[in-house]
């Protein structure tokens, strides 16, 4: 089957995004933090999500010996698919819905703060695809990031867990939820959108890091104008050779 222009096109560009060791669009607090093996800054490691550390205290030979150090429970029993966070020892864990986000001092694994957003569990759940789960947090200039089920994306302090701003992503009431991480882009968050399955069309959002004022939304499907795709610009390999795609490819 001929995989649709748009959805090749979209997979390229964020396979790209996520897979570039050395970004030229990251944010540079985070990416310095990702270079000290102490920190677990982003939801894979580093902005190429290669969930690889360079700790070297655990080997082939004694992992076979390890014990848990010391444990914590959410008490949601729920799917947890997303990682912890750690940065300059506090770790911040979530939990699927309702979205509940804890700080813990790594040393004495006392809880910092906790945060639990407020959403309507009888309008968001009921539509939410495979489970309540939810993917991750982000971290960027001293904020964590937290995309609730409900479509709002939602800025704490990362010392004091008060809430910065929150935006509202989409409408649960028209099919619409989220379980992904957000992701820090120098200095904007972005985000995407789930729903498919009630016909919800797909688009990638990006929030300003500080105010959460909407910088621009890009539609999986649609017109240029939604698309955010230049039809002169952007290429297909056609007949032995690129090619513009020309206007409104994807309609």
């Amino acid at each position: 089957m001929k995989k649709p222009l748009k959805s090749w096109l979209i997979a390229s560009s964020v396979a790209a995004l996520l897979a570039a060791p050395a970004i030229s669009t990251a944010n540079s607090g985070v990416e310095a933090l990702t270079k000290d093996p102490a920190n677990w800054a982003t939801w894979g490691g580093d902005y190429a999500g290669t969930r690889y550390s360079t700790l070297d205290e655990i080997n082939v030979n004694n992992v076979k010996s390890l014990q848990p150090a010391w444990s914590f429970s959410t008490g949601v029993l729920r799917g947890h698919e997303g990682g912890p966070l750690v940065i300059d020892d506090v770790v911040y864990i979530h939990t699927p819905f309702p979205n509940t986000v804890y700080a813990i001092n790594q040393k004495t694994q006392s809880v910092i703060w906790e945060y639990t957003p407020t959403q309507d569990a009888d309008v968001t759940i009921p539509v939410m695809c495979c489970d309540t789960v939810n993917r991750g947090l982000a971290y960027g200039d001293g904020k964590i990031f937290l995309q609730q089920s409900n479509t709002v994306l939602t800025a704490l302090d990362a010392k004091s867990g008060k809430r910065i701003w929150s935006v509202q992503n989409g409408d649960p009431k028209l099919g619409m939820t989220n379980t992904n991480a957000p992701l820090v882009v120098k200095d904007t968050v972005l985000t995407g959108i789930s729903g498919g399955e009630f016909g919800v069309r797909g688009f990638l959002a990006a929030y300003d890091i500080n105010t959460g004022q909407l910088r621009w939304k890009g539609y999986s499907i649609g017109p240029d104008k939604d698309t955010l795709i230049d039809p002169s610009t952007t290429t297909t390999w056609e007949n032995g050779k690129v090619t513009p795609v020309g206007a409104n490819s994807s309609i």
